[in-house]
C-alpha cells in the first residue's frame, strides 16, 4: 500500500455536502411488489430481507424467479440462507409508520451477506486482500476535490455561502430542526466549526432558533434558498450518478454504512487514547476499538454525500492518530510521506503529488527540513533540487505507512473481495463523472469571464 494514502482523506474533512436526490437513490417498493435486482443473490437475498421486515412475515417466502435463483447459485445452502435473512429481518425494530428499514439494516445485512459468501466457497469472497484498497484515502480524497471544486463554481451562481454552511442548509432542509451536537455528528466537522457555521446562518437571517440551546431551523428565506440549491444540487446528483443503477446504488450505500462504523470507531478510539494521555500510545489503529451501529443517518439520495462524511471521520482520527504516533500534523505526515515513497522526489513532482499551492507546500517541507526529517540535494533554494527523508524522516515514514496500513486494514476488514470489488466499480464510475462535471464547470466560468 502506498504510505500516503490514508494521509490523503486527512485534508478532506471539510467537503463540501452537495447533491440532492436524482429519482436515483434507494427505493424499497410497496409491500408485495416483485424484489428488485434480480441479477445476483446478493441483491436478491437483500430484496427478500427488506420484504420480510416490512410485513413482518414469519411465513413469507420470497417470488419464485427469487427462488430458483437462489436454488441455482447457493446450491444445498439456499434454504439455510434464506432462514437467516428471515431471523435477521424478522429481529430489526419496526416503529410505528415506518416504510423502510432502519439506516443499519444494510449495513448489518452485508455482514451476515459475507458470512454466506464464505460458507459457499466462493473464493472472491473470502476476505483475501483486493487490489488498490487504498483507494478509500486516496481516490475518495481526490474525487471529493473535484466536487468540492465544482460545486464551488456550480453553487456560487445561486448564493454566495461557503461549503460548509451549504452542508448544514442541506440537513436542516433535510432533517428538520436540529441542535450543533446532532450537525456535528451528521457532518462528521467538529462542534467549534459547526458552531460558527451556526453563527453565521444566524447572522444571514438563513436560520433561527428560540433560545441559545434550542434546535436551529431555517428561516423562511434559508427555506427559499435551500430548495433553489436543492434543485441545481438535484441536476448535480444526476450527473454523478450517470450509469450507476438504483440496485448498484444501494449496495454501494450498504458498503458505505459499514465503513462509516469502522471510521467512527478508530475515531473513538483516538479520542480516547488522546484523553488517557499517552496511554497504551504504543496499539496499533483498530486494536480494542469497539464498532457500534453508526449513530447517524446517512442521506442515501445523494452519492457523494454519505462519502464526505466517511471522509470526515476517517481523516479526524488520522489526525489524532499520526499526532500522537509521530507528533507530526496531518499534512506534515502526508509531504513525509509522499517523500518517502520514492526517494529523491523533485519540486514539480512533489507539488503535484500533494496537490496545494506551491507557499503551503514550501513552509511544509521547510519545516520538516528544520526538525531534520527531511533533507535536500541538488540545487539550492526551496523549490529546486530533490528530497528525501533523513535518517530520521525514514523512522517516522515507516510509522506513518504502518500505521496507515493497520487504519486501513481494520476500516476494510468487514467487506469481502466481492463486495469491495463492486464498490470499487461504483467508485470508478463517480470519480469518472465527477470529472466531466468539473470539467463542464470551469468551462462555464472560462465563458463568464470572456
Amino acid at each position: 500500500m502506498r504510505p500516503n494514502e490514508t494521509q490523503r482523506s486527512g485534508e478532506t474533512a471539510q467537503m463540501n455536502k452537495p447533491l440532492a436526490p436524482a429519482g436515483g437513490g434507494r427505493t424499497n417498493g410497496a409491500a408485495g411488489a416483485r424484489p428488485r435486482g434480480l441479477g445476483d443473490w446478493r441483491s436478491a437475498l437483500r430484496a427478500h430481507a427488506e420484504q420480510v421486515w416490512r410485513t413482518a412475515d414469519s411465513g413469507s417466502r420470497p417470488d419464485p424467479a427469487v427462488a430458483e435463483l437462489l436454488a441455482r447459485e447457493l446450491g444445498p445452502l439456499a434454504d439455510d440462507a434464506l432462514r437467516i435473512v428471515e431471523a435477521y429481518a424478522r429481529g430489526v425494530a419496526r416503529p410505528e409508520g415506518a416504510t423502510s428499514p432502519p439506516a443499519e439494516f444494510g449495513s448489518r445485512l452485508v455482514i451476515i451477506l459475507n458470512g454466506i459468501a464464505a460458507a459457499i466457497g466462493n473464493p472472491s469472497a473470502r476476505g483475501a486482500p483486493a487490489a488498490a484498497p487504498h483507494v478509500i484515502q486516496s481516490e475518495l480524497w481526490q474525487i471529493l476535490r473535484k466536487v468540492r471544486e465544482s460545486a464551488e463554481l456550480s453553487y456560487s451562481r445561486e448564493h454566495e455561502l461557503i461549503e460548509l454552511d451549504r452542508r448544514v442548509m442541506f440537513l436542516l432542509q433535510r432533517a428538520g430542526p436540529l441542535v450543533p451536537a446532532d450537525i456535528s455528528g451528521a457532518v462528521g466537522v467538529d462542534k467549534a466549526q459547526v458552531s460558527r457555521s451556526v453563527k453565521r446562518l444566524l447572522e444571514m437571517g438563513l436560520a433561527e432558533r428560540e433560545q441559545i440551546r434550542a434546535p436551529l431551523r431555517l428561516t423562511a428565506s434559508g427555506e427559499g434558498i435551500a430548495r433553489r440549491m436543492l434543485r441545481l444540487a438535484e441536476l448535480r446528483n444526476r450527473e454523478l450518478t450517470i450509469d450507476i443503477s438504483e440496485d448498484e446504488l444501494a449496495d454501494f450505500h450498504d458498503t458505505v454504512e459499514v465503513l462509516l462504523e469502522r471510521a467512527m470507531a478508530l475515531y473513538e478510539q483516538e479520542r480516547e487514547l488522546a484523553q488517557a494521555q499517552g496511554a497504551r500510545a504504543g496499539d496499533p489503529p483498530g486494536r480494542g476499538a469497539e464498532v457500534r451501529p453508526a449513530d447517524i443517518v446517512i442521506d442515501r439520495t445523494r452519492i457523494v454525500s454519505p462519502l464526505m462524511t466517511l471522509s470526515a471521520y476517517f481523516s479526524r482520527s488520522g489526525a489524532l492518530a499520526f499526532k500522537r504516533l509521530t507528533g507530526l500534523s496531518t499534512f506534515e505526515a502526508f509531504v513525509l510521506s509522499e517523500i518517502g515513497m520514492a526517494p529523491p522526489i523533485d519540486w514539480a513532482a512533489l507539488v503535484a503529488a500533494l496537490a496545494r499551492d506551491h507557499s503551503q507546500a514550501g513552509r511544509t517541507v521547510k519545516s520538516l527540513m528544520d526538525r531534520g526529517l527531511v533533507e535536500r540535494e541538488g540545487n539550492p533554494g526551496r523549490r529546486h533540487g530533490r528530497f528525501y527523508p533523513s535518517e530520521a524522516g525514514a523512522r517516522l515514514h515507516k510509522v506513518i505507512h504502518d500505521a496507515g496500513k493497520q487504519r486501513s486494514d481494520f476500516l476494510l476488514a468487514p467487506l469481502a473481495a466481492e463486495q469491495r470489488a463492486r464498490f470499487l466499480a461504483t467508485f470508478d464510475k463517480i470519480r469518472r463523472n465527477a470529472g466531466a462535471q468539473l470539467e463542464r464547470e470551469r468551462a462555464f466560468a472560462e465563458l463568464g469571464r470572456s
